[in-house]
């Protein structure tokens, strides 16, 4: 059970990534967890906290924490684009703009609708990386 606010956070977003679902159901590589990539479709978590703004001046006033989950849909390479790109838009369906999280004290909102960026080829999958825009006041 997380005790910080950033661990707050991170739980929050992991639960709603844990409560994706896709048919067949998709393996998941989550940040300092050891994977075995598969040969077939996969995500790929990565919480990239970005910067806190002060609202208010008194000391213990809360802050705006701003951040981006990112989940990487991972398909196999040389089989269209059509699969990683459903996938990401499901991602996307998912995590719908004001959508709510939470964690213990910490509310979580998604900013504003996903973005799901270029594809990335390379040898083994090609990949579309998609960005989720978070905001926790706190």
């Amino acid at each position: 059970m997380p005790t910080t606010v950033l661990g707050h956070i991170e739980a929050a977003l992991f639960a709603r990534v844990r409560d994706f679902s896709h048919s067949p159901a998709l393996p998941i590589s989550w940040p300092n967890v050891p994977f075995a990539p598969p040969a077939g479709a996969h995500l790929r978590v990565t919480h990239i906290p970005n910067m806190n703004r002060r609202l208010f001046l008194g000391s213990n006033d809360p802050h705006q924490r701003l951040g981006i989950l990112q989940i990487g849909v991972f398909a196999p390479f040389n089989q269209g684009t059509t699969a990683a790109t459903e996938i990401a838009g499901e991602i996307e369906d998912h995590f719908p703009a004001d959508l709510v999280m939470r964690s213990g004290p910490v509310v979580v909102r998604v900013e504003r609708a996903p973005e799901s960026a270029q594809p990335i080829a390379d040898t083994a999958h090609w990949l579309v990386p998609v960005s989720i825009r978070y905001q926790a006041i706190i």
